[in-house]
């Protein structure tokens, strides 16, 4: 159920375990990005949040520096009740084909939260 996601042009949505895809031909890559790139991105970045935790949506964002790649997270945790649970990560890669990422932003979203997005996030 984890590994169920639907992406368009740099935004990956996790699609509910009952739901299944139908077949279609992948989009075509950007210019300059790998085909698989963004789907091995996914698995590097899940390998950084506990077990318990599911991607609820990632999306690329455009990065100040040329090379590096980032993603903004909404990550919950999926067990029943957890919806107040949710938080914002920043994850950093250094280039399009690294095999690692970092966290370089955790901001947990309480019911009263507003957030404001500017520039390079």
């Amino acid at each position: 159920p984890r590994q169920s996601f639907v992406m368009v042009k740099g935004a990956a949505l996790l699609l509910p375990a009952e739901e299944a895809l139908e077949a279609e031909p992948p989009p075509a890559a950007p210019p300059g990005q790998a085909p698989g790139r963004q789907e091995q991105h996914l698995r590097l970045m899940m390998q950084l949040l506990r077990p318990q935790d599911a991607i609820r949506l990632a999306v690329r964002l455009e990065s100040a520096r040329p090379r590096r790649v980032r993603y903004l997270l909404v990550v919950r945790p999926e067990e029943v009740g957890a919806e107040g649970e949710t938080a914002l990560l920043g994850v950093d890669f250094a280039h399009e084909g690294a095999t690692r990422c970092t966290l370089g932003m955790v901001l947990p979203l309480w019911s009263d939260t507003q957030v404001f997005l500017d520039g390079d996030g």
